[in-house]
């Protein structure tokens, strides 16, 4: 299956309507399983990871298989060692290739007993179903925040609580401190103090809850604001003062080309008039490195020298995110370069190249999607596996449609 996307004629404004935050629905979902009565969630995210998360919590199994969702496995993993699950996680052979031994030690050093089933450090591991008691661990807050959540939600029900002492830089604290949000919503405080974080014993109160619309979608959408002229796309259900970190893309946007208003509503995104485009760019990923597709090919696209810095684990995304890039954007002749680990480089030493050319996934929604907007600026882009993008956003491609007249 192939997507091909044509730009052609545009309408004047469309409105989309974003899926649900994937972030904020797994971490609700792992609450709900603990409360005894569980509480009504509204707009729940479709993405697939959420809805596998929401099937495996409900069932009762020997085997619990995640796909290809990092949150999911990494939080069934904390959720099932604290209901004392005899049971093994696995998931697909990327999320295999996955870190998880971070969150594996802190949860055998709370008794888990956990072990590996093939390759040390990752997936698939076997849990023997103990129980877990309270007390205090430490986690390497460099490889991914999804440990440090898991370990915050099941913390209200260990013993005496959990006090996590995280070392090394903290990425991604936008999601650590959503996790803490979202607690704090149901009852439970969670006090994040720099590298230490303190929870303690308690329960959950059950209340409806509302999921807000996904930011890391909306970053597809300025995209299109940033690259298309003459249209205006309006997102509802977007809230200024959001949970989501990703929030931020309107201030890397504006400081590009992308005008944001907010309605009553949500958001109406529009290119600026009387536009500069500035000649180089630069920003900070470190707590919202999804956003960073989007610019990386907004910045290619439009001949902008720029340094995206903060991307320590963009190789360790649903795909090596900075060389599935590279080689994609390379053929649209635009060059970069992943300096030090952390930092995509982009040069504008070059034109983009217009001809159509088929984009590869790397069974990677983020660089379906972002990568899918040249169209805007190329003769035709075609996307092979568009499927991919059922990990966030099912409808994008449908969405995308909306576009045209």
């Amino acid at each position: 299956m192939r997507a091909e996307i044509g730009v052609g004629k545009l309408k004047s404004e469309v409105e989309i309507q974003l899926p649900a935050s994937k972030s904020i629905s797994n971490r609700v979902l792992i609450i709900n399983a603990l409360l005894s009565d569980p509480a009504p969630i509204n707009n729940l995210s479709k993405a697939a990871d959420t809805q596998i998360l929401d099937r495996l919590l409900k069932s009762e199994l020997s085997i619990y298989d995640a796909g290809d969702g990092g949150t999911t496995a990494r939080f069934l993993l904390a959720y099932c060692a604290l209901k004392g699950n005899a049971c093994t996680i696995t998931g697909s052979e990327s999320l295999q290739r996955r870190p998880v031994a971070p969150l594996v030690d802190a949860l055998n050093e709370l008794g888990a007993g956990i072990s590996y089933v093939n390759n040390p450090g990752c997936l698939p591991v076997k849990l023997s179903g103990s129980k877990l008691h309270g007390g205090n661990v430490t986690v390497n807050g460099e490889i991914s925040s999804q440990f440090i959540s898991a370990l915050m939600l099941i913390a209200p029900l260990l013993p005496d609580g959990l006090k996590i002492t995280l070392t090394g830089e903290i990425l991604s604290l936008p999601y650590i401190q959503m996790t803490a949000s979202v607690m704090h919503y149901f009852g439970v405080d969670a006090i994040v103090d720099g590298g230490q974080i303190n929870i303690p014993s308690g329960n959950y109160s059950a209340k409806p809850f509302t999921i807000e619309a996904d930011w890391s979608a909306a970053s597809y959408w300025s995209e299109a604001g940033a690259l298309v002229d003459g249209m205006e796309v309006v997102l509802p259900g977007l809230n200024q003062n959001s949970l989501q970190g990703d929030s931020i893309i309107l201030t890397y946007m504006d400081s590009i080309v992308v005008k944001t208003m907010f309605e009553d509503s949500g958001i109406r995104i529009r290119k600026k008039s009387n536009y500069r485009l500035p000649e180089y760019f630069t920003a900070d990923f470190t707590g919202c490195p999804d956003i960073a597709p989007a610019i990386a090919v907004v910045c290619g696209a439009q001949n902008i020298t720029a340094d995206l810095t903060g991307l320590k684990n963009f190789r360790l995304k649903e795909s090596d995110r900075a060389s599935a890039l590279q080689r994609e954007l390379y053929n649209f002749n635009v060059k970069t370069d992943f300096c030090g680990g952390s930092k995509f480089k982009i040069y504008a030493d070059s034109g983009l190249r217009m001809s159509r050319y088929t984009v590869k996934t790397y069974k990677d929604h983020r660089v379906a999607m972002c990568m899918s907007l040249l169209a805007a600026k190329v003769e035709k882009v075609i996307i092979a596996d568009p499927e991919v993008v059922s990990k966030s956003y099912p409808d994008f491609y449908k969405d995308l449609s909306k576009c045209r007249i």
